[in-house]
């Protein structure tokens, strides 16, 4: 793997770009826009794309791969800077990992390889409104020659407004049964149908994490636009192997958080306050059980177990979140007012932890391991 990008080369490089990676991500924060300056940036250092394999000239940084800690640890120190430009990081490499090892030899010729030689961005979306669970779909896809007509409504779609191409989950329509009828389609916003609602995408947090609404009116997709079989989605739990990209956000953004927190009370020159001391040390022991959580996760990979590998992912992805959270607090008593003026980050940092850390799904996540612990029947690949 030496001619290959190493964790080791990635790192510096990322944390070299760390003011950049701030100043879009504030700039597209006000702006209500993706931070696309930094992804082309990365792009240009050959950061952009990671989780492809080694066959395709790849690190081959998926969480499969032979460097499963590279994807991860890339985007956690992506988030150091800006949680938002990591989350548009973590869908496009999620989306290409799944390209790549569900597509067929011809998606990924067309697709794939294209994209690999150019700044090329892809998102992957099953989120609808009023949907029943992560795999029951109320977007449809009707049988006609050559194809299929697909209407419905998606929304967060992550990447949505610079995407290339979607990865889109719909229902098979008279089909029973998401095992059966659960399919994902290759949708590129050109296609006639396809339109968008960025104006509705208004959160609290996570502003430049563009997630607009994607409307899909009788929307022709072609056969060889079909990703896997019916159910492959659910079947090779592809839910299951997104849970630390999570977690890796959650994680990466809090120690962001926490060397500006470092910084600030330094200049304020409160290193000798005891209480200033009590929430430092507070917030690096949290930090410190939240990171060796994750590395075990990531490590878990590496055994057959999958199961166990997710339920450690949503216990690592929760307990991340929980921190980020918890940090904040901690900071936010200690910095003062002032610190959460516009001219400084920590005000936008609150904004995106807030925003995301619900994510995790706490209660699901917390019941599903129980029902393990318990034996009852559960999914892991599931959060919500």
């Amino acid at each position: 793997m030496s001619e290959y990008l190493q964790l080791r080369d990635a790192v510096p490089q990322l944390l070299a770009l760390a003011d950049n990676f701030r100043e879009e991500g504030a700039r597209a924060d006000r702006e209500g826009v993706a931070p696309k300056a930094s992804l082309q940036t990365l792009h240009a250092k050959g950061l952009l794309h990671v989780t492809h394999s080694a066959a395709l000239g790849g690190p081959d940084g998926s969480l499969k791969g032979q460097q499963p800690e590279l994807f991860l640890n890339m985007l956690r120190t992506i988030c150091r800077a800006d949680s938002a430009t990591g989350h548009c990081f973590q869908l496009h490499n999620h989306a290409l990992w799944q390209l790549e090892q569900v597509g067929t030899p011809e998606q990924i010729k067309l697709f794939v390889k294209p994209a690999l030689k150019k700044f090329s961005i892809f998102s992957a979306v099953g989120s609808e409104p009023g949907r029943i669970n992560m795999y029951e779909m109320k977007t449809r896809a009707t049988r006609v020659d050559g194809g299929w007509l697909v209407n419905g409504v998606k929304n967060f779609v992550t990447n949505g407004t610079i995407a290339d191409l979607i990865i889109t989950s719909v229902a098979l329509d008279g089909v029973e049964g998401y095992l059966d009828n659960l399919q994902m389609m290759l949708i590129t916003p050109d296609m006639p149908g396809v339109a968008w609602d960025d104006a509705w995408y208004q959160p609290h947090g996570m502003r430049a994490a563009r997630s607009p609404i994607m409307h899909l009116s009788n929307v022709f997709v072609p056969d060889n636009h079909l990703l896997g079989e019916p159910g492959a989605f659910a079947r090779q739990r592809w839910q299951g192997r997104f849970h630390l990209g999570f977690a890796a956000n959650y994680l990466g953004t809090t120690e962001g958080l926490f060397d500006w927190y470092l910084q600030y009370q330094r200049g304020r020159n409160k290193g000798n306050d005891p209480y200033a001391q009590l929430r430092v040390g507070e917030v690096k022991m949290q930090m410190d059980a939240a990171a060796a959580m994750f590395d075990s996760a990531v490590q878990g990979w590496r055994d057959a177990d999958v199961v166990q590998a997710e339920l450690r992912s949503i216990s690592a992805k929760s307990t991340a979140a929980r921190t980020a959270f918890n940090a904040l607090q901690s900071v936010l008593l200690s910095a003062g007012a002032t610190a959460q003026f516009e001219d400084l980050p920590l005000g936008r940092t609150a904004r995106n932890i807030e925003t995301f850390v619900v994510h995790a799904g706490h209660d699901r996540t917390a019941q599903i391991i129980g029902q393990a612990q318990l034996g009852a029947t559960f999914d892991s690949t599931l959060q919500r």
